[in-house]
């Protein structure tokens, strides 16, 4: 099963990581405005929200393997129908119709695995976001291979389609237990007043301000403000996409040694001390490096604040799973539209320093709730 969940993530984040790198080819196919494109971004994150949030809380109520399966059916259709969707008002509310359907494979895989295997959910959610960033990494490679080949921006989602029908098989031929029936289970409105809850779900809404945040622009930055030609900036995203992945591959290893908050005050301070050289540098390989560890440095801060937040009712990880992805797509929607803003009145290298206030307010954060809770 937990492989499952890993894969489920690594697909719905791999889908999130297509809409990017084709949004040159959808203007011009379409004839739409960059305006206009941008609202696939708003109607994807717009579906997630509401469809993880929803998805991940029935599976708690649900017969779970029914659930998982048709959610990932329902993904595969709505990629696939993008290959054939010509007029741009169907395919907007085709996007929002395959996120809020399709969302939610990634947020159920991982409230089954909670509930299956409690103990280990750091471990576990560490490597299911480690494969989560490997589909950011693998998508843009795809649309690239496809561009090579001289096919269309619409066969990736089509070629990822087919891939989501492997998940719909697995779902059906893996173990998956049924939904709780114990009666003892609290109100969901009592765990999102948790505090710990509350807590983390702050943080993980952050934690995509110094995230997608970040990534979201570095392409534009290196290529507008520093100059590099386009084929460099965009390999500069897969440098900090490597950081992410070296880094939650390294989680489940600090894990036998520290506590869950040194390692994210730790991990925050290389976080930081990397923005900061990386704002300062006027070196373009030197910055280049500092996104690898940059991008090492807040890989731990998610996983490790979601296997927290689920940890605090384990007989429900569905209910706070689907609150904390809940706050997790809202900070998609709100902070690359801020930033963007920010990039556009003060410049890209300006806006950064919001992503670094951002970083130091969660080390002291963190730093506070440990020594209040220690």
């Amino acid at each position: 099963m937990p492989y499952v969940a890993f894969a489920a993530n690594f697909l719905w984040v791999m889908v999130i990581g297509l809409l990017g790198p084709s949004i040159p080819a959808i203007v011009q196919d379409l004839g739409i405005t960059y305006s206009q494109a941008g609202l696939f971004f708003t109607m994807l994150s717009m579906g997630s929200l509401f469809g993880t949030t929803i998805g991940a809380i029935a599976s708690d109520y649900i017969n779970r393997k029914l659930l998982f399966f048709y959610f990932a059916l329902a993904l595969v259709l709505g990629l696939i129908l993008v290959g054939f969707i010509r007029m741009y008002v169907l395919l907007l509310f085709l996007i929002f119709g395959f996120s809020l359907l399709g969302s939610p494979i990634g947020a159920i895989g991982q409230s089954i695995m909670l509930g299956m295997y409690p103990k280990k959910r750091e471990k576990y959610l560490s490597i299911q976001t480690m494969f989560a960033a490997l589909g950011s990494f693998v998508a843009p490679l795809l649309v690239s291979l496809n561009f090579t080949l001289h096919l269309g921006w619409r066969w990736p989602f089509v070629q990822t389609g087919i891939l989501a029908s492997v998940l719909c098989l697995a779902v059906l031929f893996v173990r998956i237990p049924s939904a709780s029936s114990d009666t003892s289970r609290l109100p969901i409105k009592e765990i999102f007043r948790n505090k710990k809850v509350i807590f983390c779900s702050l943080v993980i809404f952050f934690s995509i301000a110094v995230d997608i945040g970040f990534s979201y622009w570095l392409a534009e930055y290196f290529k507008t403000e520093l100059g590099v030609n386009i084929r460099l900036s965009s390999a500069v995203v897969g440098i900090y996409l490597a950081g992410v992945i070296t880094g939650r591959s390294l989680v489940p290893v600090l894990l036998k040694r520290f506590h869950t908050c040194r390692i994210i005050q730790f991990a925050l301070i290389i976080a930081l001390a990397s923005l900061l050289l990386f704002l300062f540098t006027p070196f373009n390989a030197i910055k280049a490096v500092l996104c690898y560890t940059y991008g090492l440095g807040i890989a731990p801060l998610f996983p490790l604040m979601m296997a927290t937040g689920a940890g605090t009712y384990p007989k429900q990880p569905g209910a706070v799973t689907g609150f904390l992805f809940g706050w997790m797509s809202l900070g998609g929607m709100v902070f690359p539209l801020l930033i963007g803003r920010l990039a556009e009145t003060a410049g890209i290298e300006r806006s950064y320093l919001f992503n670094a206030a951002v970083c130091l307010g969660l080390l002291i954060s963190i730093s506070l709730w440990y020594r209040r809770n220690r």
